[in-house]
């Protein structure tokens, strides 16, 4: 499952680039970060993937691992769009959280989106968890948007930019 363009980072964590037959790795991180997001308003729709779903975003789209020795720890999937590469379902072992492994997972985003000419990450973060919100602004990451899901007249969730540097001007 482990790749050459494998990043290794603090404290052991090792983060590289996933297939679909990663899915299975996937989707249980995902399940379980997400575990307690029913409750939001409206409900996260991490809840109702399946395995076979996941492999899907995998298939047509892309991902990446966290590994902490032999232990898949963190993933995230990303869509490659016009100018940038957009971020979804970052997802960090519960137990793991607040260690560097999903701030290790965006960091290699930052990186794919530059090495493959992209200047720009973005990724779509819930009003309801100022938590999430701040963990981004940390990063560099702005608010560029307000949106609303379907059927809510009030914003739901924002839109946060950060622009990347292109591969030459990250190795000066």
């Amino acid at each position: 499952m482990r790749s050459e363009s494998e990043q290794q980072v603090a404290g052991g964590v090792a983060v590289c680039a996933c297939d679909p037959d990663a899915s299975i790795f996937v989707h249980e991180l995902t399940q379980a970060a997400f575990a307690g997001y029913e409750a939001l308003e409206p409900p996260s729709g991490a809840s109702r993937e399946t395995l076979e779903s996941v492999r899907g975003d995998l298939e047509t789209a892309g991902g990446a691992l966290a590994w902490l020795d032999t232990r898949p720890v963190g993933c995230l999937r990303f869509v490659v769009a016009a100018q940038h590469l957009h971020v979804r379902r970052v997802a960090v072992a519960p137990e793991l959280q607040g260690r560097g492994i999903g701030r290790a997972l965006m960091a290699w985003a930052e990186d794919q989106a530059g090495s493959r000419g992209l200047s720009r990450v973005t990724v779509g973060v819930r009003l309801s968890l100022p938590g999430n919100l701040a963990f981004y602004r940390r990063l560099g990451y702005e608010v560029i948007a307000e949106h609303s899901h379907e059927g809510y007249d009030r914003p739901t969730w924002v839109l946060m930019d950060k622009g990347v540097p292109a591969p030459a001007a990250r190795s000066l």
